[in-house]
């Protein structure tokens, strides 16, 4: 069996070092094979119902064990310094997303009446005294 174009184009674009491994057509695809095969509306034997079983779970362990042999080549060619800083930076990472929200929840579970209308206050001067500064404050004076 061959793959069409499409499917070699579109699996070529996201990773060439491994070449892609043959999957047969899903039930929503059209292809000429499955369509002979299942032109019958006869019922399956057992038999037959257990060998597409088979097929299945083959073609599962086929796409499965090409997504990793495509990480394993990643891996391989990026070395061990540059996994070590990948994981290292997902760690941190995770770590900050962590720490931000728990500092974000703490600061507000934390916070006084007293302390958010200071907080407040003291934003609403700087907001006022931000509108004064400039060059209209200059001009108004001068007049």
């Amino acid at each position: 069996f061959f793959l069409s174009k499409a499917r070699m184009l579109s699996a070529a674009a996201s990773y060439n070092a491994v070449p892609p491994v043959y999957a047969p057509p899903q039930a929503g695809e059209p292809a000429a094979a499955s369509a002979a095969s299942s032109s019958s509306s006869a019922p399956q034997s057992a038999a037959q119902a257990k060998l597409e079983a088979l097929k299945a779970r083959l073609s599962a362990a086929r796409q499965s064990n090409h997504k990793e042999a495509v990480e394993e080549d990643r891996r391989n060619k990026l070395g061990p310094e540059a996994l070590k800083r990948e994981r290292a930076e997902k760690a941190w990472e995770k770590k900050k997303g962590e720490a931000a929200a728990e500092t974000e929840t703490d600061k507000l579970l934390g916070m006084t009446a007293a302390d958010a209308a200071a907080s407040h206050d003291k934003r609403d001067k700087k907001q006022r005294r931000g509108k004064e500064v400039g060059d209209d404050v200059y001009k108004k004076e001068a007049q």
